[in-house]
């Protein structure tokens, strides 16, 4: 990844978190339900994907489970693999496919767990599941957040707009652009990172995601162990 472009600072003068702090311990964590929402993570059996899958996968487990498009805080994370060079991704034995889902639908989604979709000309099979609770570190990361912006300069400003809307006091570096197909036409989302996040605003952030697109991967947060991937960080 390229050096990214750096969002717009916003920041509340109060006690910044350390990166990879355990919040168990804080009397705020204690009082958020970190167990409305959760991720579950399937095996994942299969031989690639196409690099851009995220509608083909989303279109694939509606026909297992058609009523996930009733669901809308249901987010299905990107899946990783090897890019071929040739428009595809190889997954290797450990890929997973992981959804974040409001607690009350995760005896139902594990119900899928060996059930098998087409995803183009590739066939997926859903393995074994296991309940993943929301992480309590910062900061966090999302491969891909989409506003409706194409550029920079006004994604930022949406971004700074939700963020206000939802009452988190963070500060975020915006990275590269990334597209990717919405069922009809080729949209544009950024990297994000947020960091500096107060423990129940990390939570919410998790719990309620950022920008469109839930369930082709986009702005859904998981923790990340580094800044670097994505900039340096001035201090406030």
């Amino acid at each position: 990844m390229g050096k990214p472009a750096r969002g717009q600072i916003r920041c509340r003068r109060r006690r910044r978190t350390k990166i990879g702090w355990l919040y168990e311990d804080h009397a705020e964590a204690r009082s958020i339900d970190v167990s409305a929402v959760s991720d579950i993570q399937f095996e994942l059996k299969g031989d690639a994907l196409p690099l851009d899958h995220a509608w083909l996968i989303y279109q694939g487990l509606i026909e297992i489970a058609p009523w996930i498009t009733e669901e809308e805080g249901l987010g299905i994370h990107p899946i990783q693999g090897a890019d071929t060079g040739g428009g595809e991704m190889i997954l290797n034995r450990r890929a997973k496919l992981v959804i974040r889902s409001l607690a009350r639908n995760l005896s139902d989604l594990a119900q899928l767990s060996g059930k098998s979709f087409k995803v183009g000309k590739h066939t997926l099979t859903l393995g074994a599941s296991k309940i993943k609770h929301l992480a309590q570190h910062t900061p966090l990361y999302a491969h891909t957040v989409c506003t409706g912006s194409e550029d920079e300069k006004s994604f930022t400003r949406d971004i700074i707009g939700q963020l206000d809307e939802m009452n988190i006091s963070t500060r975020f570096i915006c990275g590269r652009p990334q597209k990717f197909f919405d069922g009809e036409k080729m949209e544009t989302g950024y990297s994000l990172m947020l960091h500096g996040l107060p423990v129940e605003h990390a939570i919410r952030v998790q719990q309620q995601g950022l920008g469109l697109h839930r369930k082709l991967g986009c702005g859904i947060f998981i923790p990340h162990k580094s800044i670097t991937a994505v900039g340096a960080i001035d201090a406030v």
